[in-house]
């Protein structure tokens, strides 16, 4: 669920920036601007990665407990209703599951 959310936010960001009036180039070159930090083409299962992430101010979730609260997170539960996937009480509900799991 949160792969797909994510794209399709990104989406929606992007055809906003068209459909307000920006060329397709600009509004692609603009998100990848706003965006490449988070891109990382090495191994993330290497020793590398942790302190990789952490330069870049990204979260590094080595665990199911660590992302089920990423997942039950303000800002997360705020895009899942943004994008009607899910209420903040499904998500509470998921994430219940998950620490249970």
């Amino acid at each position: 669920a949160m792969c797909n959310t994510i794209m399709a936010s990104g989406m929606a960001t992007l055809s906003g920036l068209i459909e307000g009036g920006m060329s397709h180039r600009d509004a692609v070159a603009k998100m990848f601007k706003e965006n490449r930090h988070v891109i990382f083409t090495g191994n993330g299962y290497s020793a590398e990665w942790p302190e990789e992430a952490k330069k870049r101010g990204l979260p590094n979730l080595y665990n199911t407990p660590l992302a089920a609260a990423r997942f039950n997170s303000p800002e997360n539960k705020k895009l899942f209703a943004d994008m009607g996937i899910f209420t903040p009480e499904e998500c509470d509900a998921r994430a219940e599951v998950m620490f249970e799991n």
